[in-house]
């Protein structure tokens, strides 16, 4: 077709034709709207003519539209052109996996991370009913910042349940024609029933998928012969040649997943993407995986078999006992009964040692939090009476542990001193500070707890007893019924929920990871009977649902909800508690030369980072539903006009210039330079960096070197600066001290520990100074337009208060009173950005409105 340069497709501007295929052409252009580089891909005039392309085609947009995964191509929109169906997509920046092969093998370790990527992508799609039938190299992109993303779902088939035999002819797969006989795929990646015209599911794509990975740790194609008539023979009857594990360093465990995935019978493979997808994540986590082993595979793969056999006959007897359910009566449905209806926020709920009566911890419209008591049959709920506690287990006996002088960190997580006191009431008695969480034991003497160190976060059980510990986060911590494992929830990034279901035995000996990495996790309780772990998680895009996950590693789905939720506890009976939330991100601002405030929000979880000298414009990061594993980054203009999406990333700081955004990005760890404009995201190198902490980052004045947070292994945070013209991050504060906020011009750093003392450090080296006159609950928001002025505010208070403060002689003095409409379910501290004469401004403040349920009836 061959569009010009120039020609306008709606509100997109063609400027380049990128390449072209059998399913048509691909044009970068430019969205005038929202002032963003697309790819465009037009179907030909003649090929619109043919039913099947164009109908193959309108599959591709409605298949991949429903689906949103960073590892899958992102579809922004549908239209014609001339007669000429097209497709709007995000505009990728690297090269097909075929392109990457060319000079041969990948890196075992790079093969495996791409992997993992290309499986998560997958199993979206499968669990959206969607098999995509055509997996190749070609159909995976690889990006310059390091993402692995599936592209052309132009084979697609929308899995449709309520067909009772796809076996048979007569199914009707209601969109492409696929039925049996019907040979679709690339010869080389198909697999066996896709060679012989049989119906195909998720497992086609995984023999797929192994073809794939195959090639990408041998350089060389699992099945090829002369023609394609060989190949697919070689599909049908014969093995790939051997991996050849000890001449090229593959994991034995990985030779073993390969071949997993290559079984010629469907049922003999894995049977999800995320099985698969959990498979690969093991063997990250292996000992010496990555070396040359001595261990033989044979070995390997007899120590391996008796799992997978045990993984496939587990999958049976679930699929046996749906069948034998399904064809003696339908399970009944769960009930709801609604227990809490004031405006507010609602961080634990337990059952008594009974089940019948329930404690929580709440704060209404803006209270402090207290503790609440009712009986589960009656909506009557009394106060305890106790301002800043939180309930935080109910023994047997009947003892509770609280936190006293509880104070808000982050995702419900609060710090205060650990106390136990008789359910009846009476004075709590205090027994441990620096406490976060607790549960008991099997009985009233014991304790599993998660206190904070200064630099870790630690698990006890019993208290004094180290079982577990991370510079990240540790919540949930539960102890199972028989007492002889605590399971929690372990997130790697202090202040950020993603995270993993982890269980550690009392001795501290075992520990496990029983989950891959969620994108966010909050709630977590064993079943009665001890057998699985319940917990509530999200993926990227969706909402928090919840699932199980038994010691094994079988993961199931138990609850999907339109709304997201957190399971609170489950009692001795099976019932459950669970909180359903709706969350904002309010988003207000003062625009230039304006003294109104304007609602600005945008989307649902929000963090501002960055406000334009003269209060123009301000970047944010979006970290909710469709934000993407990643999260997405946002430029707005204070006058109201619409936001628009920069790309992927948590955005830290715009660049002295305007031009460019520091982002950085979880999966993999990177720090990346995002053009406001036209132009390419550039692509830092990590060096010795083995985490970024989106804690902050900022830019020296004169733009060619940035400031950012980040660790190394096996060392704590701290701040580290590094020149973008080329060289290694250089550290300016002690391990465990993180700050990004840069003097104007440059040269003194502020920064604290995790208990929030401050003090001034000077980037180019020197004896650091502290800040006298702020207590730990300030936050500086930014140096003023004066050398020695900083704006600061106590996180705590209510109304937002901002001082100017004078860093030489300590004094505060009040500038400005913000107040929030409403106060009812704020959480956390205000974000709030200034310009640097204090005239414009913008916050922002977390809304969690919950609302408590018992459910009855969840299996």
């Amino acid at each position: 077709m061959n569009i010009a340069t120039g020609t306008r497709l709606g509100r997109y501007e063609i400027r380049a034709l990128i390449g072209a295929g059998g399913m048509g052409e691909v044009y970068r252009a430019h969205d005038s709207s929202l002032g963003r580089d697309v790819a465009i891909k037009v179907l030909p005039p003649e090929m619109s003519l043919n039913q099947d392309r164009l109908q193959r085609f309108e599959q591709e947009a409605r298949a991949t539209s429903v689906l949103n995964h960073p590892n899958i191509l992102a579809i922004f929109d549908i239209g014609t052109f001339q007669g000429s169906p097209y497709v709007v997509s995000e505009l990728l920046q690297g090269e097909t996996l075929r392109e990457r092969l060319i000079p041969g093998a990948l890196p075992v370790r790079k093969a495996i991370e791409y992997a993992i990527q290309i499986a998560r992508g997958l199993a979206a799609a499968h669990e959206k009913g969607i098999v995509h039938r055509d997996m190749k190299p070609e159909n995976v992109f690889l990006t310059t910042d390091g993402h692995a993303k599936i592209l052309d779902f132009g084979l697609a088939k929308l899995l449709d349940p309520s067909v009772p035999d796809e076996g048979s002819s007569q199914a009707d797969t209601r969109r492409v024609s696929t039925q049996p006989g019907t040979v679709l795929g690339s010869a080389g990646y198909m697999s066996p029933e896709q060679v012989r015209g049989q119906p195909t599911d998720q497992r086609s794509d995984i023999f797929s998928f192994g073809a794939v990975l195959y090639e990408m740790v041998t350089g060389e194609r699992a099945f090829r012969g002369e023609s394609s008539v060989e190949t697919m023979n070689a599909i049908l009857k014969e093995e790939p040649p051997p991996l050849q594990v000890s001449e090229r360093g593959i994991a034995p465990a990985l030779e073993l997943v390969i071949t997993h995935c290559l079984e010629k019978k469907p049922q003999d493979r894995f049977q999800s993407a995320r099985d698969l997808a959990f498979g690969l994540e093991s063997i990250t986590t292996q000992s010496g995986v990555y070396r040359t082993g001595t261990q033989q595979p044979q070995v390997a793969r007899r120590r391996l078999w008796p799992v997978l056999a045990a993984l496939t006959i587990a999958a049976a007897a679930l699929g046996l006992a749906f069948y034998l359910g399904r064809k003696s009566a339908i399970a009944p449905l769960p009930t709801y009964k609604q227990l809490t209806f004031r405006p507010g926020s609602i961080y634990s709920a337990r059952f008594t040692s009974d089940g019948k009566g329930i404690f929580f911890s709440a704060t209404w419209n803006g209270s402090p939090i207290d503790i609440f008591s009712m009986r589960a049959e009656s909506l009557n709920v009394q106060s305890l009476g106790m301002p800043n506690a939180e309930v935080l287990s109910i023994s047997p006996t009947g003892e509770m542990a609280v936190l006293l002088n509880s104070k808000y960190l982050f995702h419900f997580v609060n710090q205060g001193t650990l106390a136990r006191m008789p359910l009846t009431g009476g004075v709590a008695r205090e027994m441990l500070e620096n406490a976060q969480e607790a549960d008991w034991g099997t009985d009233d003497k014991t304790l599993a707890v998660v206190r904070f160190d200064s630099v870790h976060t630690q698990l006890e059980y019993p208290i004094g007893k180290r079982l577990y510990q991370t510079l990240g986060y540790i919540s949930n911590p539960r102890v199972s019924p028989k007492g002889d494992w605590i399971a929690f929830l372990d997130h790697p990034i202090h202040g950020d929920n993603r995270g993993s279901v982890m269980v550690v035995d009392a001795s501290g000996q075992n520990q496990k990871k029983l989950t891959e990495e969620w994108a966010g996790e909050d709630g977590l309780a064993w079943s009665p009977g001890g057998d699985e772990i319940w917990f509530t998680a999200t993926k990227a895009g969706e909402a928090q649902a919840l699932y199980a996950v038994t010691l094994g590693g079988n993961q199931r789905t138990v609850l999907t909800t339109p709304i997201g939720v957190k399971l609170q506890d489950i009692s001795r009976d099976g019932e459950v508690l669970l909180t359903g939330s709706h969350e904002s991100t309010p988003m207000i601002g003062v625009a230039p030369n304006e003294t109104k405030e304007r609602d600005l929000s945008w989307l649902n979880r929000v963090r501002l980072s960055d406000l334009s000298q003269d209060g123009a414009s301000f970047i944010f990061t979006e970290s909710g539903q469709g934000s993407g594993a990643n999260y997405s980054i946002y430029l707005r203009k204070t006058d109201g006009s619409p936001a628009v999406r920069l790309g992927e990333g948590y955005g830290l700081a715009r660049s002295p210039d305007g031009k460019w955004v520091l982002s950085m990005l979880f999966n993999p760890p990177q720090i990346v330079l995002l053009p406001t404009g036209a132009g390419d995201a550039k692509r830092l190198e990590r060096f010795a960096i083995e985490q970024y902490n989106p804690l902050g980052g900022s830019w020296l004045p004169d733009g060619k070197s940035i400031v950012f947070i980040g660790k190394e292994k096996d060392h704590a945070l701290r701040t580290y600066v590094q020149d973008l013209a080329g060289g290694a991050p250089r550290p300016v504060t002690p391990e465990g001290i993180t700050g990004f906020l840069l003097s104007p011009d440059g040269k003194l750093l502020i920064a604290q520990d995790r208990k929030g003392k401050k003090s001034l450090y000077p980037l180019a080296g020197g004896e650091a100074r502290a800040i006298s006159g702020l207590d730990d609950d300030y936050r500086v928001i930014r140096w003023g337009s004066e050398p020695d002025i900083l704006y600061v505010y106590h996180s705590r208070e209510v109304p937002l208060k901002i001082f100017r403060f004078n860093i030489a002689s300590g004094q505060r003095e009040l500038w400005k009173e913000i107040t929030p409409a409403d106060p009812a379910g704020r959480l956390g501290a205000v974000n709030v950005l200034l310009t640097p004469d204090g005239k414009g401004y913008v916050y922002a403040f977390s809304r969690h409105l919950n609302d408590l349920y018992l459910v009855k009836g969840l299996r």
